[in-house]
């Protein structure tokens, strides 16, 4: 079973995540098949806007923490990392407009992905949420500035030092998402979303995404730079050897701040 699934239709590239009994959870196969469909988008001339969405009940649960600090040997915490980043960053810095369909677990680097996206229309089900903490680890693709700049510093605040998930009309309010539909209008209203905006003149659109990302567009990847730098740290702390022991022993983990 392919783990991405890609269509093109009216325009508009349909990029599905399609592990639904991991709630579509990426691993680093599943990750290369994703950014070979971006892209793919990408380089489509007939395409001119992206629609990401999940295949089951969720929309992405992050890194499929099997596989949570798994590196290829001789490849360091550093250089893993920043070659996530570059690839998140060809998301970011599409010209083609990209829309996520948010249905249940946006979890995570599943919801780094969702913010990395122009528009959001998440499903009455979505629940979004930043615990990389409790991994004893940090985001590193934006999850903590693009959600102070889109919700603001004391609510980013709460998500990543809580942990706690924030549901589709709490995002609604909060700016982290731009629609609430009921689950099943989902796929249709973000699709009649992408498609509305593949109609327009395509460099216009990219002009228009330009300009509004110029905003906060600096701040952001001087963001996710310093995010590299401090998971780099953090991989190196006995907390975070202590929340990969606890997950292995089905525990809660003691955290002693060092």
């Amino acid at each position: 079973m392919d783990a991405i699934l890609y269509e093109a239709r009216d325009r508009v590239a349909i990029i599905s995540l399609n592990r639904p009994e991991k709630h579509n959870a990426m691993n680093s196969a599943m990750s290369e098949a994703f950014a070979h469909a971006i892209a793919r988008a990408q380089a489509d001339c007939d395409v001119r806007s992206i629609l990401l969405r999940g295949e089951g009940k969720s929309f992405c649960s992050g890194r499929d923490t099997s596989a949570l600090g798994v590196r290829p040997e001789g490849v360091s915490d550093f250089a893993h990392v920043s070659q996530s980043q570059s690839r998140k960053f060809n998301l970011i810095d599409s010209q083609k407009p990209v829309i996520a369909a948010l249905r249940g677990h946006a979890i995570g680097g599943g919801f780094e992905i969702a913010l990395h996206c122009d528009m959001r229309v998440a499903s009455e089900t979505a629940r979004l949420s930043l615990p990389e903490i409790d991994h004893g680890i940090i985001t590193d693709g934006g999850g903590s500035v693009i959600t102070a700049a889109l919700a603001g510093a004391s609510r980013a605040k709460y998500m990543l030092m809580t942990c706690d998930a924030v549901g589709a009309h709490q995002a609604l309010q909060w700016g982290l998402v731009d629609f609430v539909v009921p689950d099943k209008d989902l796929d249709a209203f973000a699709f009649d979303l992408a498609a509305k905006v593949a109609a327009r003149p395509p460099i216009h659109v990219a002009m228009a995404k330009i300009l509004i990302d110029g905003l906060q567009g600096e701040s952001i990847r001087r963001g996710i730079r310093e995010e590299l730098i401090a998971i780099t740290a953090l991989y190196k702390t006995e907390d975070r050897q202590e929340a990969k022991t606890a997950h292995t022993e089905s525990r809660k983990p003691e955290f002693k701040g060092c």
